[in-house]
């Protein structure tokens, strides 16, 4: 069974979470240090910034963060549903709605109003989960994300 709590709660699975971001997103642009330090700023509850994990039995599978200025071609827009991912071998188990709920919730809970994302590969599951469309941006590292949002 597939458990959604906070990294705050979990610390020891903070390099783990570090690491898939920085093969995903960053490998080459960061040193893995500077991620851990953005994690570790990351360890609060219901708040901007946080970080969720979704948890099977002892092993973390998934995760998802609340953040700020999460793309700088958008200043004008915050905050951010951000750094979301699922390992590939638990993707397609429903995983990933559960992140993004615990996010929406975690979200309502700190105040916020509207929540901003973005994407190049998953509009479908975004739009699923009632994620509204909001514009195209081509990005410095030159992908057209397509940006979305949800009031609360």
């Amino acid at each position: 069974m597939v458990e959604i709590k906070y990294l705050k709660d979990y610390p020891q699975y903070l390099p783990i979470v570090a690491y898939w971001n920085y093969k995903e997103w960053h490998t080459g642009e960061l040193p893995f240090d500077d991620i851990i330090v953005r994690y570790q700023g990351r360890m609060n509850y219901a708040a901007v910034p946080t970080t969720l994990i979704a948890i099977e039995d002892t092993m973390p599978v998934g995760s998802v963060s609340l953040k700020l200025d999460d793309l700088p071609e958008r200043p004008d827009l915050n905050p951010w549903l951000a750094s979301f991912i699922v390992t590939p071998d638990y993707r397609g188990r429903g995983i990933g709605r559960l992140l993004i709920r615990a996010a929406e919730a975690a979200a309502k809970e700190a105040g916020v109003t509207r929540l901003y994302l973005f994407t190049h590969t998953a509009n479908a599951l975004y739009e699923k989960e009632g994620w509204t469309y909001l514009d195209k941006v081509k990005t410095a590292e030159g992908y057209v994300e397509s940006i979305y949002y949800k009031d609360f």
